[in-house]
């Protein structure tokens, strides 16, 4: 008798493949890309670019939006993300030491970088542990409550605070090994920094670029 595959080798099968793999590296910032710009990220021809990623929709690894003549793709939701995020953490796990964080482009990524939308590297990590030092947040990891003080402070943000569940969690940062924040507050402040013009994202990969008035800006808010 010929037993089921389980599901979850379906899914590590399709992350598995070094096209895909590369493909949701490149959605992992939480944007959404046209299966074009995601060939081109893979180095693959258009119709092998529209294989994989029917691939990852059909696992569910990655949902697909039509507007007009095109068609978006983004990860699927934050548990893909956290799922990649986790693999990312026992890939460097696996190097040696000595070899970690050398390439230039890598350093980059570990100070400050995109997350499924949210600020992570070192710079997310100092986000989440200043609200928590300066207890702007209570709870725990599995889900941070803003306090009157943390209200004030988003509010003073610029940013609309939004009725919906679990607004702010920890999730373990890849590099750092320490949480940063996820949710959709912790998309609204990487926002809100990006159009501060604090923050730049990158063309080609998730890290950001901190600019000189975002420098000063968050040095203050993670004293």
């Amino acid at each position: 008798m010929t037993l089921a595959q389980p599901r979850f080798a379906r899914v590590a099968a399709a992350i598995g493949d070094p096209t895909r793999a590369l493909m949701l590296s490149r959605l992992l910032d939480g944007r959404f890309y046209t299966a074009t710009e995601l060939a081109q990220h893979a180095g693959v021809a258009a119709p092998t670019a529209s294989q994989h990623l029917k691939l990852l929709v059909d696992e569910g690894l990655a949902r697909v939006r039509a507007q007009g003549r095109h068609r978006y793709y983004m990860l699927a939701d934050g548990n893909v993300a956290h799922a990649l995020e986790a693999l990312l953490r026992v890939a460097d796990g696996a190097l040696p030491e000595s070899t970690r964080w050398k390439a230039p482009s890598m350093h980059g990524l570990r100070h400050a970088r995109s997350c499924y939308g949210h600020l992570a590297g070192v710079m997310g990590v100092d986000l989440c542990r200043c609200f928590i030092d300066q207890g702007w947040v209570e709870g725990d990891a599995q889900e941070y409550a803003l306090t009157a003080e943390g209200v004030a402070r988003v509010r003073d943000l610029g940013i609309v605070l939004q009725e919906s569940p679990r607004q702010l969690y920890g999730c373990v940062d890849w590099s750092e090994r320490r949480d940063h924040f996820a949710g959709p507050l912790a998309v609204a402040l990487l926002d809100n920094f990006i159009e501060r013009g604090w923050l730049r994202r990158s063309a080609d990969t998730r890290a950001l670029e901190v600019s000189a008035s975002g420098r000063k800006a968050l040095a203050e808010l993670f004293v």
